[in-house]
């Protein structure tokens, strides 16, 4: 890893669940079904949400974050694996950026949920089966409905996890994400300034994060949810010429194909954002680095598991990885 992927890594582990190392192949499915299985005990809380105490479970709930990190990550890599060129043509951008930001947007879930915080979605089931076990333990129902729901472990108190609906009024899945992401990295700029600022490495990583934040905060988009605004452009809108009869500039494509190569661990550019006033280049920017943030993060998980090449990262991410030739 580069000094800033080490460096972000470093500072990201402390989020960590208890335990998230020694996962081998994650048991549970994903937050869901951990919340079914009940391996928690239940704290008393205001309507509408939970508040769980994991302590004495704490494994399990590793599993199941596991579960979801190896997969958001999974889906990233083969996204940007699958986003070269189909045609001919180089002009062709079209799907390809349409997958590079479905590849965003999975590598800054599983980095949220590195740092212990998941968007899930709670089926009307579920929420009837947490309503009534959770009346049986505090002798009124706690009222969980149906719907998007954060889930963040306590990082003052990390036995201890809330579970909170998310409003209708805050916008949908990719809103949220992006607006927890663009808050976890101020908070992680933040102590690396407060602990180690005037080091080099801290000054270089600070200036990525920043940078990352306000690349996704392009145009006004203050929830940091500009590379939607982006996909919606090109997948629906069919703008910057990318879509046949092209209208970007041949030169102009061949320069983002090239870019777009950068996501790769080996990669000495992968790190560089903003430094372009292209709309697209910027865009193409932001998964670089968070594709860089991503197998940082994931390397650092992975040199710290109980068994060497045996933890969950190795026999999922980088394994897909591995198999297509791209080395970590």
């Amino acid at each position: 890893m580069t000094a800033i992927g080490n460096l972000f890594a470093d500072f990201l582990r402390p989020r960590w669940v208890a335990g998230l190392s020694r996962v081998t192949v994650p048991a549970a499915e994903g937050i869901e079904s951990w919340l079914i299985n009940g391996a928690y005990s239940w704290l008393p809380n205001p309507a509408g949400s939970l508040r769980l105490d994991v302590s004495a479970a704490n494994d399990a709930l590793a599993e199941a974050l596991a579960g979801e990190i190896a997969r958001f990550s999974c889906a990233a890599y083969e996204s940007l694996l699958d986003a070269r060129a189909p045609l001919q043509d180089s002009r062709s951008l079209g799907w390809p950026l349409v997958r590079y930001y479905y590849a965003s947007f999975y590598a800054a879930h599983a980095i949220l949920r590195i740092a212990g915080t998941t968007v899930t979605m709670i089926s009307p089931q579920t929420a009837s089966l947490l309503n009534r076990v959770g009346g049986q333990y505090l002798g009124l129902p706690p009222q969980i409905s149906s719907g998007l729901h954060t889930l963040q472990v306590d990082q003052t108190d990390p036995g201890k996890v809330q579970l909170t609906k998310i409003g209708s009024s805050n916008g949908g899945s990719h809103e949220e994400m992006w607006k927890l992401f663009l808050a976890l990295m101020l908070q992680l700029e933040d102590q690396i300034v407060l602990t180690i600022g005037g080091a080099k490495d801290a000054q270089a990583t600070v200036q990525v994060l920043s940078e990352l934040r306000n690349q996704l905060c392009r145009q006004g988009k203050a929830n940091g949810a500009w590379p939607s605004t982006v996909r919606n452009n090109v997948n629906y809108r069919h703008e910057y010429g990318v879509w046949y009869p092209y209208k970007l500039k041949t030169r102009l494509s061949t320069e983002l194909h090239a870019r777009m190569a950068r996501w790769s661990p080996q990669d000495p550019n992968g790190f560089e954002i903003g430094r372009s006033a292209n709309e697209l280049a910027c865009f193409i920017d932001i998964c670089n680095v968070l594709a860089q943030l991503l197998t940082s993060a994931l390397t650092d998980i992975s040199r710290r598991t109980t068994s060497a090449k045996a933890g969950f990262v190795d026999r999922l991410p980088f394994k897909l990885l591995r198999l297509n030739e791209v080395a970590v």
